[in-house]
C-alpha cells in the first residue's frame, strides 16, 4: 500500500462532510429525525403508558368522586381476611362508604349460575351516579378478575377505579401467600426468578451448558438493530453514489485528479459519509435517552426500562459493544465502497436510478438473509444460516451488530466475521478505486451492470481510460 495513494484524502474528507452538513435534503431529513427521537418517549409514554407498577403520585386524584362502593364477593376471600375495602386506608377515599352485599349462589334449570345477585346490583347502581362496585369472581382466562364497575351515566372518573382496581390486585398478591400459611422463606423462594439451561454432553463425557437459541425479546432487538443498520446503509451509500456522480457530471474530477488519486477520493468520500452517518445516528441515540429521563423526571417512570425486558442488555460488554460499534463502520464502508463504484458508472445523473440498482440489489439480498438468519437464532444459534450470514459481507454489516448487543453465539463468530468484513473493504477499496479511475473519464456508451466484469479485468490488468 502506497502513501501516494492516499494523498490528499484528508483535504477529500473535509471537503465532502461539510458539503454534506450543508445539503438541504440532509439537514430536513437529520432535523427531522432528531425531532421524532427527543418526542417519541413522552408520546408513547401518553399514549401507551399504563398504571401497573406505578405509585400513587401517578394517578394524581385531588378529590375523589366516588361515595359509595359495593362489594360483591363471589369467591369469599373477604371471609378469609382479603381486604377488599384496601382503598380506603388511602386519604383520597376514606370518607367513600362501603357495603358489602350478600352473594347467594343460585342454579337455573340448566345447571347455569344465576347472575340475579349481580344485576339487580348493576340496576341499583345505575341509579346512583356516584357509586361503584367491586366484583370478585372466577374468570377462565385470568383466573382470579376484580371488576371495578360504575354506571353507564357514572360521574365516578376511570382513573379512580383503575386505582382502586390496581389496590385490590397488590392487595391479593400477598393474600393468596398468606392463605397458604407459608413462611418468609418460602414465600421469597417463590420470588426466585429461574432459567432454563440445556447440558450437551462432549465427546470426553463432560457437560457444557449452552443457550441453543435465543428468546423472542432479544430476536426482536436483532431485528430492531438490523432495521436501523439498512437504514443507515441506505442513506451513506445514496449520499457516496450521488456525489460522486456529481462531480463526474460536473468535471469536477477533470481538476481534482492533477493532484489527488482516485484512492483518495473514494476514501475521502466513503469516510465522510460514515462520520456523517454515525453522527446523525449518536445525537438521535443520546436524544431519545435524554427524552426518557425528562419523562422520567415529569411521570416518575423509566418508560424504556418498563417496555425492554429485564436483563435483555446483560451481554452487552465493552469488547461486544466495540465489535459491534467497528462492524457498523466497516459495513457502511463496504457498502459505501460499492456506492462510488455505481456512481462511478454514472455518465449523465439522468442515469444515476439505473446504476444504482446494484446497490439496491446488493442491500436487499443482505438485509434479508440477515432477517431470515435472526429468524432461526430463535431455534438455534448452531443453524447453517445463521454462520452463514455472519460471514457473508453481504449480511455481517446488518446481523453482527445485533449479536453483539445480545452476546449471542461463541465470542470467535463475532471476532472472525468482522475479521472478514475488515479484509474484505481493504480489497473492494483497492478494486474500487482501479474501477473508479478508468470509469471516471469514461464518457462511451451506457455502462450497463454486465459490463462491470470487464472493468473489473481491465482493473485487474492495471489499464486506464
Amino acid at each position: 500500500m502506497k502513501k501516494s495513494e492516499f494523498r490528499g484524502w484528508t483535504d477529500v474528507f473535509r471537503f465532502t462532510l461539510v458539503e454534506t452538513w450543508k445539503n438541504r435534503s440532509f439537514l430536513i431529513f437529520m432535523i427531522i429525525m432528531w425531532v421524532i427521537c427527543f418526542f417519541a418517549v413522552p408520546v408513547l409514554s401518553l399514549l401507551t403508558g399504563d398504571k401497573k407498577g406505578k405509585g400513587d403520585e401517578e394517578y394524581n386524584i385531588e378529590n375523589a368522586t366516588l361515595q359509595k362502593v359495593y362489594i360483591l364477593d363471589e369467591l369469599g376471600f373477604t371471609d378469609a381476611g382479603f381486604r377488599s375495602d384496601i382503598f380506603k386506608e388511602k386519604e383520597v377515599f376514606k370518607d367513600v362508604e362501603v357495603e358489602r352485599v350478600l352473594y347467594v349462589a343460585i342454579l337455573n334449570l340448566e345447571g347455569e349460575k344465576d347472575e340475579k345477585t349481580y344485576k339487580d346490583l348493576c340496576e341499583k347502581v345505575n341509579k346512583e351516579p356516584n357509586s361503584a362496585i367491586i366484583h370478585i369472581y372466577a374468570d377462565l382466562t385470568s383466573g382470579v378478575a376484580f371488576d371495578v364497575v360504575t354506571a353507564i351515566e357514572s360521574k365516578v372518573k376511570d382513573k379512580e377505579c383503575d386505582y382502586i382496581g390496581s389496590l385490590l390486585v397488590k392487595e391479593f398478591d400477598e393474600f393468596k401467600y398468606k392463605i397458604t400459611e407459608m413462611g418468609e422463606e418460602q414465600i421469597a423462594a417463590l420470588d426466585y426468578k429461574y432459567e432454563v439451561v440445556s447440558l450437551m454432553e462432549q465427546d470426553d463425557g463432560t457437560f457444557i451448558s449452552e443457550k441453543p437459541h435465543i428468546s423472542e425479546a432479544k430476536y426482536w432487538v436483532v431485528y430492531a438493530i438490523l432495521f436501523v443498520i439498512m437504514m443507515i446503509v441506505t442513506t451513506s451509500s445514496s449520499q457516496v453514489a450521488t456525489a460522486v456522480a456529481m462531480d463526474k457530471s460536473t468535471k469536477v474530477m477533470e481538476y481534482l485528479l492533477t493532484s489527488i488519486r482516485p484512492m483518495a477520493l473514494v476514501f475521502g468520500k466513503v469516510v465522510a459519509s460514515v462520520v456523517s452517518t454515525v453522527l446523525q445516528l449518536s445525537v438521535s441515540l443520546i436524544l431519545a435517552f435524554v427524552s426518557n429521563i425528562l419523562t422520567k423526571q415529569f411521570t416518575g417512570s423509566d418508560y424504556l426500562k418498563t417496555k425492554l425486558p429485564e436483563g435483555i442488555l446483560s451481554n452487552l460488554t465493552l469488547p461486544n459493544l466495540l465489535i459491534a460499534l467497528v462492524g457498523v463502520a466497516c459495513g457502511v464502508m463496504f457498502y459505501g465502497f460499492v456506492a462510488g463504484l455505481c456512481g462511478a458508472m454514472v455518465r449523465k445523473m439522468e442515469e444515476m436510478q439505473e446504476s444504482m440498482s446494484l446497490l439496491v440489489i446488493l442491500t436487499i439480498i443482505g438485509a434479508y438473509l440477515g432477517m431470515f438468519a435472526s429468524m432461526t437464532m430463535q431455534k438455534s444459534l448452531t443453524n447453517p444460516l445463521f454462520y452463514a450470514a455472519m460471514f457473508i459481507p453481504l449480511s455481517a454489516p446488518f446481523l453482527l451488530p445485533g449479536v453483539c448487543v445480545i452476546g449471542a453465539g461463541p465470542l470467535w463468530i463475532r471476532l472472525a466475521s468482522l475479521a472478514i468484513l475488515i479484509v474484505l473493504d481493504v480489497i473492494i477499496l483497492f478494486v474500487s478505486a482501479r474501477v473508479y479511475e478508468i470509469l471516471i473519464m469514461y464518457n462511451g456508451n451506457k455502462i450497463k451492470l454486465k459490463d462491470l466484469g470487464k472493468f473489473l479485468k481491465q482493473a485487474k490488468g492495471g489499464k486506464t481510460a
